[in-house]
């Protein structure tokens, strides 16, 4: 009995042993395989609903060789109009001679075009596909994505997949754009608190110093009227180098695009943009900077321009209520900072012009963070710091709740924004 027991788990894993390796879904699912597709694009369709672009790693005949002829030169891209982006990877396969992977997809570029129309439906398809992982990036082009992904170019990266996973860390020393994921994104589509965003990205078109001015212009003014509303001095802000959004910057680079600011939804739709300055101030409030700088006037001489390291030891505390059904929300803010342009015969380090400094920082910081929450409450309608988790609290059951809608009575919003910065004497000469 003891023998025949030996034979029949012989036999068992002899047909288990043969079944693995001549398995055809095994064979055919190896590595050599599968075309690996590290970015995905959706643009409007020319000739259908959808253009869809892929780019797909290339390996490399040795992986010795040097791509400086040629940064891209390790992935290729295809697009094609289909109705759907399933169909699209389907015509795919039957056009490249490996089956499409998603598994190694680390970005989502999305035509502001196409964003502008609505994309829950293309959002869901991407949810529910178990090859894309939910830490892929969202980033939402001003140009045509398959634009935008011919010019992604790395520069200090050799590999294409490693330059779109370190591209958005950026955010947590310049506060200029946020890591935003898909996971990140349909989250806050799905809930009744918040309101999506992404990353804003685009091609450098590299304008003319009079667009660029004239683009400013028009974003200074719509701040100030913006910032009008809370009843506070309009302040200007002297820093044109955080007026830029994804496009326009004067930077020369081989290198072509950009991700900088933020793409603002009001649920499956793009509703408008925020430039480098208000993206900032997005991150302070959501508490998600390491470290940050901004530049002011100077209080100790007008003709100075003062550049100052923020960093943000303590969330903020936020608080909200609800009379008449109308949101007042208060925010305080508590910011270490350094100056950084000074010298060792410099005014600043007197006590006194220090606190004149700390003075001049918190009115910056008021005033452009009040301007940032009243242009997404008042232009956008779009909660997209998720304050309705702290207006949840005044409904007693969730048909309350949902009956208040708080997605659409955040544009009645009003903000209390205090700051106290905090620039310590001992603090100006080390950098921590």
């Amino acid at each position: 009995m003891q023998t025949f027991k030996k034979i029949l788990v012989s036999i068992i894993l002899l047909l288990l042993f043969i079944f693995i390796f001549t398995n055809p879904y095994l064979s055919f699912h190896n590595i050599d395989s599968l075309a690996y597709v590290v970015a995905l694009g959706l643009d409007v369709g020319e000739t259908n609903n959808l253009k869809l672009s892929l780019q797909l790693y290339k390996p490399t005949e040795s992986s010795g060789s040097s791509s400086g002829s040629s940064q891209s030169s390790n992935s290729l891209i295809n697009s094609v109009d289909c109705s759907s982006i399933s169909s699209g990877i389907n015509l795919f396969n039957s056009y490249i001679s490996k089956q499409i992977s998603l598994s190694h997809c680390k970005v989502i570029v999305i035509s502001e075009e196409l964003a502008k129309q609505g994309i829950s439906k293309y959002l869901y398809t991407l949810v529910n596909n178990v090859q894309i992982g939910s830490d892929c990036n969202i980033i939402i082009s001003k140009s045509d994505s398959y634009s935008f992904l011919e010019n992604s170019k790395p520069t200090v990266e050799k590999l294409i997949a490693r330059y779109y996973e370190s591209a958005p860390m950026s955010s947590l020393y310049t506060g200029f754009t946020e890591d935003v994921t898909l996971g990140d994104f349909f989250s806050d589509y799905t809930d009744s608190f918040k309101q999506p965003h992404a990353i804003l990205g685009s091609i450098n078109t590299s304008q003319t110093q009079d667009n660029v001015t004239s683009s400013n212009n028009a974003k200074t003014n719509t701040s100030s009227s913006t910032a009008s509303i809370t009843d506070n001095t309009n302040y200007e802000n002297d820093n044109k180098d955080s007026d830029y959004i994804a496009g326009e910057t004067p930077i020369t680079s081989e290198n072509n695009i950009e991700s900088m600011g933020l793409a603002v939804f009001y649920s499956d739709k793009l509703v408008g943009e925020l430039n480098a300055l208000e993206t900032l101030c997005h991150m302070i409030v959501v508490n998600k900077i390491q470290t940050a700088e901004i530049q002011i006037s100077s209080p100790v001489n007008l003709n100075e321009k003062i550049d100052i390291s923020l960093k943000q030891n303590l969330a903020p505390k936020i608080s909200l209520k609800i009379i008449n059904n109308t949101p007042y929300i208060k925010i305080n803010l508590n910011i270490n900072a350094r100056i950084r342009s000074m010298d060792e015969n410099s005014e600043h380090l007197n006590e006194d012009n220090i606190l004149k400094i700390e003075e001049s920082v918190n009115k910056y910081l008021e005033e452009n963070i009040s301007a940032y929450l009243y242009k997404t409450a008042k232009q956008f309608n779009s909660d997209i710091v998720g304050f309705g988790k702290y207006a949840v609290g005044y409904f007693k059951t969730l048909d309350e709740w949902q009956d208040y809608n708080w997605l659409y009575n955040y544009r009645n919003s009003f903000f209390d924004v205090t700051v106290n910065s905090d620039i310590k004497s001992t603090y100006l000469l080390m950098d921590n």
